[in-house]
C-alpha cells in the first residue's frame, strides 16, 4: 500500500490560503538566520487567535508554515488540527 503525494502543488493536498481560530494555546517554531546561523525559538501561540497557512504540507511533511501577525513560523499540522478550527 502506498501513501498519497502530499506534493503542494496538487490543490487537492495543499492547505495554503486557510484560516484556523486557534480555540487552545498552539506551539509554533520560528526560524531566523541571525549572524549567517539559523536559529530556532519556540513558542506558544494563545488562544483566541487567528493565523494562516501559507506553505504545505510538503512531501509528506508533517508540519506546515503560518503566519500570525504578518511574522512567519512553522507548526506541526497535528498541532494546528488539535488547537483550532478552520474558518
Amino acid at each position: 500500500m502506498s501513501l498519497p503525494n502530499l506534493d503542494a502543488t496538487d490543490p487537492t493536498r495543499t492547505m495554503v490560503g486557510w484560516r484556523y481560530h486557534l480555540t487552545k494555546p498552539c506551539p509554533a517554531v520560528l526560524a531566523e538566520c541571525a549572524g549567517g546561523e539559523n536559529v530556532f525559538r519556540s513558542l506558544l501561540i494563545p488562544k483566541d487567535q487567528l493565523i494562516t497557512v501559507t506553505g504545505g504540507p510538503f512531501n509528506r511533511a508533517r508540519w506546515v508554515d503560518i503566519t500570525w501577525h504578518l511574522k512567519p513560523y512553522m507548526m506541526f499540522i497535528e498541532h494546528l488540527r488539535n488547537c483550532g478550527r478552520k474558518v
